[in-house]
């Protein structure tokens, strides 16, 4: 427990992700060598330790749990004001295609979202914004850490429509991609 307590807030969000959804087993082994992430102010040296992190909680977890918990890190990442004004986006707008345009115009969401069909969005982001691996220096192998955007989009989307939605990475920035890629099932 008191190396939970030595966590600064991203790792103990991370871990408490980790234990939520794999175990204090499986954090155990993944919440390793902290203080050379702690001890670097290089971005590029705080993304291998996330890169590396993400490839130990595979291994322990599998992929799809390793996504489950980076969802439910996204999913806490998305906080009450974002939350908030997607409910307020919402409850001012007379259709979803409204509420697209209302996200865009204040950039939220990566200000492109828009409606592919009735019950899907098309959202994404032509730069990484996650600042602790958007200076990476290699690709990530997978795109297990990406999942932490598409909960980011499950958040703020099932506050505005108070109700769950799936949320599907397509492609991502730190795979290679050109621009990162989700589409939002409304269900």
């Amino acid at each position: 427990m008191a190396k939970a307590q030595r966590l600064g807030g991203w790792m103990t969000r991370f871990k408490r992700c980790i234990d939520a959804q794999a175990g204090p087993a499986v954090s155990e082994k993944v919440i390793i060598d902290t203080e050379r992430f702690d001890a670097t102010s290089d971005y590029a040296q705080k993304a291998e330790w996330i890169k590396n992190a993400v490839r130990r909680l595979e291994n322990q977890a599998g992929q799809p749990t390793a996504r489950k918990v980076m969802q439910a890190c996204g999913m806490k990442c998305c906080g009450p004001t974002q939350q908030k004004r997607a409910r307020q986006f919402m409850a001012e707008s007379k259709s979803v295609e409204e509420l697209l345009a209302k996200l865009n115009e204040k950039g939220i969401g990566g200000g492109r979202l828009k409606l592919k069909d009735p019950n899907t969005i098309v959202g994404g982001y032509d730069r990484c914004y996650c600042g602790r691996v958007k200076h990476t220096r290699q690709p990530f192998p997978t795109d297990t850490y990406c999942h932490c955007s598409a909960g980011w989009y499950k958040s703020l989307f099932e506050a505005a429509f108070g109700k769950p939605v799936t949320v599907k990475l397509k492609q991502s920035i730190l795979q290679g991609a050109d621009r990162c890629e989700f589409e939002i099932e409304l269900g």
